[in-house]
């Protein structure tokens, strides 16, 4: 056997087998890696699926979430109230600010001349949204009115009625309320002019609830939930899209979006390869569509121009007389663009000059002692290489409608009041119902009294006292009845039995043990990491407001995401129990930020293609 093996030839003359032996003995082991991974990915997949879906089937949880949307509701409102009180100031109100055609239909070169609080402008659409066609236009109104005209009627109605029976309820604990108010409180249920007018007859001539206060807001909530369906159509309405035309000397109408806004002249353009009067214009930022400016104490800085192909000359010229100054009095050696010239400088001169990134407004003429430039007077447009001052243009300005385009919007000052009322109206209802809430339930009812339990009620109330008073209702007619009913019982009296389980009630006291009840208080060690993440989220969405790249790609990206997320830690930290059901609902908010980010981009391009 010795020789046998000695005979055998060395291996190491041959290629080695080795690393085939190792690959074919690693190959099963990354397959169960693979496949372990698969596992645990798929295990914890069903883990978090089964976790979500009993949160979601847990009645408690959805209490926290309701909480959630009254919070959301709450910052929604404000948010609106801000940002119309800022478009008040022209800022950001679309319609009013990048085109000369204001929403009264007149024109003029200037943005901020139209305010939106005028009385011209109460019925008028000034935060449209389009161009749309007309067959769109009309079926958006027919759903507006529809879906939010009636159905936030019905959704008022209802929320209104459920906290008014609550209150009423703990009123009448000490003061019994008339018939008709106890009908239209627990029984009627909706506004009409009729019900308004009988509560309103009662709660002055017969009997009134314990506050005056909850009174009024009652009464100036159903008046509110009557007329919100006509306010609702009011505020809306499309109207046809209107362009900017300037009527030249031949009376043809020629579009003011043609026109350029004049910066510079430059005398002796000959000598940098230009004509002798070479004229460079300020272009405009993107979202203009006419070339309109700002004057007044309202006027905004113009910050400079940043589009490299259409900025050159601007930017060159205005880097020029910054350093070498106007009309060419320079007598030295001066460099235009990387091309040295000889003495004396470039004579340029400006017309108006915005404050900002362009020089020449805050310039001062040595000879006059006088700012030449800031003069809004000298503001001239540029058109076929002919000037036309701003006060032609404003005689010869012109507002035409465009066939077969429509715009969709609202009324500005309508929709602050609406926004205005319906932030009332939720404080107001938010505090009745937090004051019933926690003098309720009554002793020995399960439930505050509606539907059948109510008419047995009011039925029970006068029966009694008509067989009291000795009325036989049945022998007298409706009206009969009716007269009787105020004259000898003041209107009847409807009141419980059953005393209330509180008699005081401390809102204060009240809202903190709300919220710590629905869980959004909760402070332990692990939710303060997810606290730490809206703060951490809430920092990106501030800045992005702060320094107003909101309307930019990636001040869209972070309201998106971070503003999801900000909703997404909410809603985890009010319907998830565990971790994973928390990660999954945090998630599934952020990936809808991220389509909402992704649909607006897609909008944004097809927006520029067709234009």
């Amino acid at each position: 056997m010795k020789g046998r093996i000695d005979s055998i030839p060395s291996l190491s003359t041959h290629p080695s087998l080795d690393p085939l032996l190792l690959e074919h003995v690693s190959s099963p082991a990354k397959s169960t890696k693979l496949y372990a991974a698969g596992r645990w990915v798929s295990r914890q997949w069903k883990e978090t699926t089964r976790e979500v879906l009993a949160d979601l089937r847990d009645g408690r949880s959805w209490r926290p979430f309701l909480v959630l949307l009254f919070l959301s509701w709450i910052g929604f409102l404000l948010f609106a109230i801000t940002t119309l009180g800022a478009s008040s100031y022209g800022y950001s109100l679309q319609g009013a600010l990048n085109t000369a055609c204001k929403p009264d239909d007149s024109f003029t070169p200037f943005a901020n001349d139209y305010s939106p609080w005028g009385s011209s402008g109460f019925f008028q659409i000034t935060l449209a949204f389009g161009p749309l066609d007309f067959t769109p236009a009309k079926v958006i109104d027919i759903c507006w009115d529809v879906l939010v005209g009636r159905g936030g009627q019905a959704a008022l109605a209802m929320l209104s009625w459920h906290v008014f029976s609550h209150y009423v309820t703990t009123s009448m604990d000490h003061s019994p309320v008339t018939y008709r108010t106890f009908w239209v409180v627990f029984l009627h249920q909706e506004p009409t002019f009729f019900s308004i007018w009988h509560l309103l007859r009662d709660f002055i001539s017969f009997r009134r609830l314990s506050s005056i206060v909850a009174m009024v807001f009652m009464i100036m909530t159903m008046i509110f939930v009557l007329v919100f369906p006509t306010l609702a159509s009011a505020m809306t309405g499309y109207t046809p899209v209107t362009k900017a035309f300037i009527q030249n000397d031949g009376e043809r109408l020629i579009p003011f979006s043609d026109f350029k806004v004049l910066a510079y002249v430059i005398h002796d353009g000959y000598r940098i390869n230009m004509t002798t009067d070479a004229y460079v214009t300020r272009p405009l930022d993107y979202y203009y569509d006419d070339p309109v400016v700002w004057h007044g104490n309202e006027r905004l800085e113009y910050y400079g121009c940043y589009n490299k192909d259409e900025c050159g000359q601007v930017n060159a010229a205005s880097r020029y007389v910054s350093q070498y100054g106007f009309f060419g009095n320079n007598n030295t050696k001066s460099t235009w663009q990387n091309k040295t010239l000889p003495a004396p400088a470039l004579n340029i001169s400006a017309y108006y000059i915005p404050p900002g990134g362009l020089f020449g407004n805050n310039w001062t003429d040595p000879q006059t002692q006088q700012r030449p430039f800031n003069d809004l007077a000298l503001l001239t447009y540029l058109l076929q290489n002919q000037t036309y001052p701003v006060s032609y243009i404003e005689s010869r300005g012109t507002c035409q409608p465009v066939l077969n385009q429509y715009q969709w919007g609202f009324s500005f000052t309508q929709l602050f009041i609406v926004v205005a009322i319906l932030f009332i109206w939720t404080i107001g209802i938010s505090i009745m119902w937090l004051r019933a809430r926690h003098r309720l339930p009554l002793r020995g009812h399960p439930e505050v009294p509606k539907g059948w339990k109510a008419v047995i009620l009011l039925a029970d109330a006068m029966d009694k006292e008509l067989m009291e008073a000795d009325i036989d209702a049945h022998a007298l007619r409706d009206q009969q009845v009716k007269n009787k009913i105020q004259k000898y019982l003041q209107g009847g009296s409807v009141r419980f039995d059953a005393h209330l389980t509180r008699k005081k009630v401390n809102i204060r006291r009240e809202i903190r043990n709300w919220f710590k009840h629905n869980r959004l208080l909760e402070l332990t060690y692990v939710n303060r990491w997810w606290l730490i993440g809206i703060i951490l989220s809430v920092v990106p969405v501030t800045m992005s407001m702060m320094t107003g790249i909101y309307s930019q790609p990636g001040g869209i990206f972070l309201l998106a995401i971070f503003g999801c997320a900000i909703l997404g830690i909410l809603s985890a930290l009010a319907v998830g129990s565990t971790l994973r059901s928390r990660l999954f609902v945090t998630t599934s908010w952020v990936l809808a930020g991220l389509v909402v980010f992704i649909g607006v981009c897609a909008s944004d391009v097809l927006e520029r293609v067709n234009s």
